[in-house]
């Protein structure tokens, strides 16, 4: 089942037991459950759980499955991070829920990194897990992007042009995410300077995207100590440090693609791992998310002072 299709059913007050999100937008993730929760009308204060399958034992997550709504027609259950336990743990729970019947809702939850290649093989093989489950296969497309820019630009009077959309469109094709967080950086900006000319808005928007994608990873890599000042600067206009995290790591992906140095796979590993960890913390709002951003530019930028890394020269 697609987004759109889900919303079809629950425009006609179709709601399952049991969901299953699967996509690479954390932003679609949560639109979708928001659709669910709006839908069935529940009141977050008392009929609402979510629980992480890595930090949470299953069976203290069951019985509140069969706990009687108090304010709401129906509870529902949150379960996220399905893919953050391993495959063998995965297929138990897959196989327990199989077996549970629900009165309440419970939507599961599992997020695929962006670009992983076996996308569509690891959707089928959960989907088949999940035998009870509704699944929902939430992924961005062009038509998705347009229609979601057309309408936040006449939520918002930004009065965007057609070249400005088409600019959006192009850049963030794939990335929803990324598009919600440029336009929050331009409405920031749009706060500040009061009024900008439509001109300005694209000058802006493409003078961000260059300045996170390239300037802050050109200043890290060229090991220079402005690194932190460059982060400093954006702060302010972050939605989330994950905007950084997401900047550092494609950036790195790029340098070490170029290098044929033997030891820079095991060197690239340890780095992005870092960032995973960093990542990870952010997801579930950590209060040492900036921190941990700040330790990282300081400890890591010399890494790459004069092309050397840990000591070693790279091809």
């Amino acid at each position: 089942m697609t987004d759109q299709a889900l919303r079809n059913t629950l425009k006609r007050g179709e709601i399952s037991n049991q969901y299953l999100f699967i996509g690479d937008e954390f932003l679609l993730i949560d639109n979708a459950i928001n659709a669910v929760k709006k839908t069935i009308g529940v009141n977050e204060s008392f009929d609402l759980e979510t629980f992480s399958l890595s930090e949470t034992p299953f069976e203290d997550i069951v019985p509140r499955f069969y706990i009687t709504p108090f304010g709401s027609p129906r509870r529902l259950i949150i379960i996220k991070h399905l893919e953050e336990v391993g495959d063998r743990d995965l297929v138990t729970f897959a196989e327990a829920m199989s077996k549970i019947d629900v009165t309440n809702c419970v939507i599961m939850t599992y997020a695929i990194p962006k670009g992983k290649k076996k996308y569509s093989y690891k959707s089928k093989k959960l989907s088949g897990s999940f035998t009870k489950a509704t699944h929902v296969t939430l992924v961005p497309d062009r038509q998705h992007i347009h229609k979601w820019i057309v309408r936040k630009n006449k939520r918002d009077g930004l009065n965007l042009s057609a070249s400005i959309v088409h600019y959006l469109e192009e850049e963030f094709r794939n990335d929803i995410t990324g598009l919600k967080n440029e336009f929050e950086k331009i409405d920031n900006y749009l706060y500040e300077a009061k009024t900008l000319s439509s001109e300005g808005i694209k000058n802006l928007a493409q003078g961000l995207c260059d300045f996170d994608k390239y300037s802050l990873v050109d200043t890290f890599l060229e090991a220079k100590t402005e690194a932190l000042e460059r982060f400093e600067e954006l702060r302010p206009y972050l939605h989330s440090y994950a905007e950084i995290v997401d900047v550092l790591t494609r950036g790195l992906v790029q340098y070490f693609k170029t290098r044929t140095d033997v030891h820079t796979g095991s060197y690239m590993k340890d780095i992005l791992d870092d960032l995973a960890i960093i990542d990870k913390k952010i997801k579930r709002s950590s209060y040492f998310a900036d921190l941990m951003v700040e330790l990282f530019l300081l400890t890591k930028t010399n890494l790459f002072s004069k092309g050397v890394l840990y000591g070693r020269e790279m091809a």
